[in-house]
């Protein structure tokens, strides 16, 4: 009991340092949480100004456009003026995924009849889902993906602009075109999303197994150097 308990404040104690807690990046993490609940309340609660029925969608694709800024701007300063910590290193892709999810989450309340969108979000969970676990067990092996890959970065990249296309764009078409139109456009962009998302989740399975490989192939050959 004493030793779980010396390994959790050991953990505290390396990730939530109070020098590293007012760190620029990190505060920007905080104001992106801030911003996605701003995010849900605007694009959830509809609203007008000045006679215009779709300025709630306006003001919480702004709120969803300087979440997603804060998310550049924050790793760009901590690289920039070396303001990198634990701490950033965990909330940063916490706040990230938050955003992604909240986004996906207010498009299966607002367009929930398209079946696709619900395709798209369980991927999404899915994939996020097994992240963790991947993460989580090569954590406990002490190892890691070090760094973010051009499949991770392009289906961050995607989903992005997927959600912003869905939730700026669909209500206008809904009051402008017919049905069958509406639906295509949801179909279109779910597909991509679908597509890259589950081709990113593929090729982190794939990277997971070669580390996880190339570590059990030097744990074998330095066996064999210690039996030789």
């Amino acid at each position: 009991m004493e030793n779980k308990k010396a390994n959790f404040l050991a953990i505290l104690k390396k990730y939530f340092r109070k020098d590293e807690l007012w760190l620029v990046p990190n505060i920007l993490c905080y104001v992106r949480v801030f911003l996605i609940i701003l995010f849900l309340c605007f694009y959830l609660i509809p609203f007008s100004i000045a006679g215009n029925p779709f300025a709630h969608y306006y003001v919480s694709c702004a709120m969803l456009v300087l979440a997603a800024y804060t998310d550049f701007l924050d790793g760009f300063i901590a690289r920039k003026f070396h303001q990198t910590s634990e701490l950033g290193r965990i909330i940063d892709p916490i706040s990230d995924k938050m955003l992604q999810c909240a986004g996906a989450a207010a498009l299966c309340v607002t367009l929930w009849e398209y079946p696709l969108i619900w395709a798209m979000f369980g991927i999404f969970v899915f994939k996020e889902f097994i992240m963790f676990l991947e993460l989580f067990i090569m954590a406990a092996d002490g190892k890691s993906f070090q760094r973010a890959h051009w499949y991770g970065k392009l289906s961050t990249f995607v989903f992005y602009l997927v959600l912003g296309c869905l939730i700026v764009v669909t209500p206008f078409l809904m009051e402008l075109v017919e049905e069958g139109t509406v639906q295509l456009y949801v179909d279109i962009l779910c597909s991509i999303a679908i597509v890259v998302l589950a081709f990113a989740l593929v090729m982190y399975l794939f990277l997971a197994y070669r580390i996880m490989r190339i570590e059990r192939k030097e744990v074998e050959e330095e066996t064999e150097d210690r039996k030789s």
